[in-house]
């Protein structure tokens, strides 16, 4: 029995090591084209745009909201995902905390995708893309991250209504900032 069992467990192993799994199509080589790419790819984030409006329709009642919004590139795929997100979490907006899914175009291949998420406190983007890759007939995902530091100018107007009555805005408060470009490579890849 002890003989049968080390055969089963060798021969697991044996398959184990000549396959990449069951149900696994062969993946593009480690030293390959994709790999190469995907190690020297670059992000840009085009056009960021942070902005906030606070709207208090009277001194206790209030209805804010954060934006982002971009356009993320990179020098592997050929298209552009267009990524957006509103937040009502005050008073920030954003922290870092939540995965906001970007859209792709229709060319895009099946199981792409780009997230992000935005710490609007510490001014940190964070991106994470599955990018789909095909060599010599065979086809690979790989998830890159990465993060990076956005510094913004922006300016921060109030404005509160002399003599407010009931039925008016009480203030009004509009955070908007410059769009700023950045560009910056991957921390992690994994195929």
């Amino acid at each position: 029995m002890t003989k049968f069992v080390s055969l089963v467990f060798a021969l697991a192993a044996a398959l184990a090591s000549a396959t990449d799994g069951p149900g696994c199509k062969p993946r593009p080589p480690r030293d390959g084209k994709c790999w190469k790419d995907i190690l020297a790819l670059e992000w840009t984030v085009h056009a960021f745009d942070y902005h906030a409006s606070y709207i208090f329709s009277t001194p206790s009642h209030q209805n804010s909201w954060g934006y982002v919004n971009f356009n993320l590139t990179n020098t592997v795929v050929p298209y552009t995902a267009v990524c957006s997100a509103a937040s009502s979490q005050l008073s920030d907006f954003f922290y870092g905390t939540i995965d906001y899914a970007c859209t792709l175009p229709a060319e895009a291949p099946a199981g792409a995708s780009v997230k992000f998420r935005y710490s609007r406190p510490g001014g940190k983007l964070d991106i994470t893309e599955s990018i789909i890759c095909s060599e010599n007939g065979k086809t690979g995902t790989f998830v890159v991250t990465g993060s990076e530091a956005t510094t913004l100018e922006c300016t921060d107007v109030t404005t509160v209504t002399p003599d407010w009555k009931p039925g008016q805005i009480y203030s009004g408060r509009e955070v908007k900032c410059d769009l700023v470009d950045v560009t910056f490579t991957p921390n992690q890849v994994v195929g």
